[in-house]
């Protein structure tokens, strides 16, 4: 029996400077710049050797601005270093003052969950039914990377990790993180979306879902 052939997002050239003219996105981490060893190369003086990266996490992909001369842009809107962008079927990538130089196609968009939850990359503040939630600094840290992995099992050293930046230690932190994802889903829930929403998988960690289980 032939495996089942999994549809791949792509990004396409809208100018015939950019090659190639249609990138398939097989791998976990692709290139955009004016380097010879970029895989997509934008031969654009104003566009810096290593400018932008997508990164697949899922089913899902973000472009990263890597500290180019003159920005990222998605739709018109500036990609800002360190926050990545989620890419969504047909949105258009500006390099600088080259304009819109390539177009991001999903072959299957419904791959990527619709959330009630939504982060406004620009201003990073998260949106939970239309509303903006009022989150710490730690609060955010936690649920910016729960978000970047919606759907899957977040491990509590790696949910420890992105509210610390450290090795979890489960002697010193344990109390702490159970604390820190209490608090967490407080948030939510006076949102209206609780632990329907930031699932415990017990011994495990963690699962953000896109929509609450019914």
């Amino acid at each position: 029996m032939e495996h089942e052939q999994i549809p791949l997002a792509r990004l396409v050239a809208l100018h015939d400077e950019i090659t190639p003219a249609e990138f398939l996105l097989v791998g976990t981490e692709h290139t955009i710049g004016r380097a010879p060893t970029c895989d997509i190369i934008v031969q654009r003086q104003t566009v810096s050797r290593l400018h932008a990266r997508v990164v697949r996490e899922g089913p899902r992909h973000f472009l990263h601005d890597v500290g180019s001369a003159n920005g990222t842009f998605v739709n018109g809107q500036q990609v800002v270093s360190p926050h990545p962008h989620l890419l969504s079927h047909r949105d258009t990538i500006s390099l600088g003052t080259a304009g819109d130089v390539l177009r991001f196609v999903d072959p299957d968009p419904t791959v990527v969950p619709i959330s009630r939850l939504r982060l406004d990359e620009r201003a990073q503040i998260f949106y939970l039914l239309a509303q903006p939630l009022e989150l710490t600094p730690g609060q955010h840290k936690l649920l910016t990377y729960l978000y970047r992995h919606m759907g899957e099992l977040c491990s509590r050293e790696g949910c420890a990790e992105a509210i610390w930046g450290r090795n979890y230690d489960p002697g010193l932190d344990a109390e702490a993180l159970d604390r820190a994802v209490s608090n967490l889903r407080g948030v939510l829930r006076r949102a209206g979306q609780g632990d329907e929403l930031l699932q415990t998988r017990r011994g495990m960690g963690y699962v953000l879902l896109a929509q609450p289980q019914t």
